[in-house]
């Protein structure tokens, strides 16, 4: 079997993963949970890109050897979901660096550029999801002044400019004084769609975005050629306004002292708060695998070290590896494989999904996971025992956590901290048709006034999409740095350059 995998077979069962890709995109992000991280989007010969990620932890050790535009070959990382509002790209699962992971050299066609401008037609029938970082090619017909503007205290530069046909504020102008008579082809990659008041916009998404002038593109060539010869004189116009529970026993804890949610209310709740939902587990998530190999003394989840002896550019090399308990300092430590299950669930108000860690897949299974896996400890299972798969149908009380991850960042995985099996106890509990739910309150810590980073864009408006989880281990369950990029705007300090660029429908009339 060949050792390279392509980017659309990334999935998160496992780390020893071994690609070849292309950096078309790399910034550094700052976020005070996260703190400094590198973030990027690779794409591979086949042109299916995916978001990749350097914690701050490892910046220093890898920030020398990645480079916009270089190609490489990426060994033993992991993959978790990818979620958020600011999407990069429609790969489900994003790449995640790891101490050990192994960063190598090599050479991609030149012509893999990633380049996938979205239609205008999409972008204006409302058809394209607003959470999806999208491509734009246009020329530039209508521009306004720079505006300096105040934005959550720092000063941000703001110009709106309006394309035409297809598909930094400073640099903008400059091209337009000292235009002559050609046209001046916009291309933003990564822009973000905006919905205000039914008229769209695509907006840079601060560092993410990258904005150029007449790039030396063959898609600003095949653009150039099919424009219509109108001689459309690039207008200056005015800018538009900016719109601006102890001692309490197990049944009364679900019956009485939290709070009971249907799956819809689970998903609209803006609050950090537990509550009980009652469903029906409908599928297993394969994808995400069902366990994972912990060291046996400190349950921590151990890393897949690879042998530096691989040939790495050798497609029919096999992958070789050791394990490493990075909390004990140990390599090859005993392993013991403890469940890890990812469950779709439903009610008659939505799906969801929830995750269960060792501790209460057990009440569920009545079997150990050793047993489930066997003595080989593979890392990749290969299909869902039918211990587990016996679980779908089955309806449990489930007391689960919603945190600030899943309301702010749209990270649509829940954590179930307690689960009631007993059917006694759930069908007194399904009976009780009129719990009583206490309202939403937003306190001072909780409050999703001006969480998200709209303003610094110009637009105010919540968008929708799902979200997904990152989680990995037991250890990792709190404290976890979640890096995206909503939060990251809000921290970052210095001017800002903020473009707004309109698409303008053609009049029948011009579009020969």
């Amino acid at each position: 079997m060949a050792s390279f995998s392509s980017v659309s077979d990334l999935k998160p069962f496992k780390t020893m993963w071994k690609i070849k890709v292309k950096i078309i995109r790399l910034w550094k992000q700052y976020s005070t949970t996260g703190g400094l991280t590198i973030e990027m989007v690779v794409v591979d010969s086949n042109g299916v890109k995916i978001h990749a990620s350097v914690k701050k932890d490892l910046v220093n050790r890898f920030d020398p050897v990645l480079c916009q535009g270089d190609s490489k070959i990426l060994i033993n990382f992991s993959v978790g979901h990818s979620f958020g509002s600011y999407r990069t790209t429609d790969h489900p699962y994003k790449i995640s660096f790891l101490e050990t992971t192994r960063v190598r050299n090599c050479e991609l066609p030149i012509e893999v550029s990633g380049f996938d401008p979205a239609s205008y037609r999409d972008i204006l029938d409302g058809s394209l999801n607003a959470d999806y970082l999208v491509d734009v090619i246009g020329q530039i017909v209508e521009v306004s002044p720079i505006e300096v503007l105040s934005i959550n205290g720092k000063e941000t530069n703001k110009m709106s400019l309006e394309l035409r046909n297809a598909g930094f504020a400073t640099e903008v102008m400059e091209a337009i004084q000292t235009r002559s008579d050609h046209a001046i082809i916009c291309v933003i990659r990564f822009g973000k769609i905006k919905i205000w008041k039914d008229e769209c916009s695509i907006s840079n998404a601060y560092n993410v975005s990258e904005v150029q002038l007449n790039p030396p593109m063959s898609e600003v060539q095949d653009l150039l050629a099919v424009l219509p010869k109108d001689e459309l004189t690039l207008a200056i116009v005015e800018s538009k306004p900016l719109s601006v529970a102890s001692g309490v026993s197990e049944k009364d804890d679900f019956f009485i002292h939290t709070p009971r949610k249907t799956i819809s209310q689970l998903c609209e709740s803006r609050q950090v708060e537990k509550c009980i939902v009652m469903c029906t587990i409908s599928a297993i998530d394969s994808d995400m695998g069902w366990y994972y190999l912990s060291c046996k003394v400190c349950a921590k989840k151990v890393l897949n070290v690879p042998n530096d002896v691989v040939d790495d550019e050798d497609d029919e090399n096999p992958i070789t590896f050791s394990y490493y308990c990075s909390k004990c300092k140990v390599s090859n430590p005993k392993l013991l494989p403890r469940y890890k299950l990812h469950l779709i669930v439903v009610d008659s108000t939505g799906t969801s999904k929830f995750l269960l860690f060792d501790n209460l897949a057990i009440q569920l299974i009545h079997q150990p996971c050793n047993e489930l896996v066997g003595h080989n400890g593979d890392e990749e299972p290969d299909a869902i025992p039918l211990p587990l798969m016996n679980l779908v149908g089955k309806t449990y009380l489930f007391k689960v956590g919603i945190e600030r991850e899943n309301f702010l960042y749209k990270k649509d995985t829940y954590k179930v901290t307690k689960i009631i099996t007993s059917r006694d106890i759930i069908t007194e509990f399904e009976q009780n048709s009129s719990p009583k739910i206490p309202c939403l309150t937003y306190g001072e810590d909780n409050s999703i006034v001006s969480h998200a980073p709209e303003g610094s864009l110009l637009v105010s408006t919540e968008s929708h999409g799902e979200g997904e989880t990152t989680e990995l281990t037991p250890a990792k369950r709190r404290g976890t740095p979640i890096v995206n990029l909503e939060e990251a705007f809000d921290q970052s300090s210095g001017i800002r350059t903020t473009i707004t660029a309109r698409i303008k429908k053609e009049k029948t009339d011009k579009s020969g």
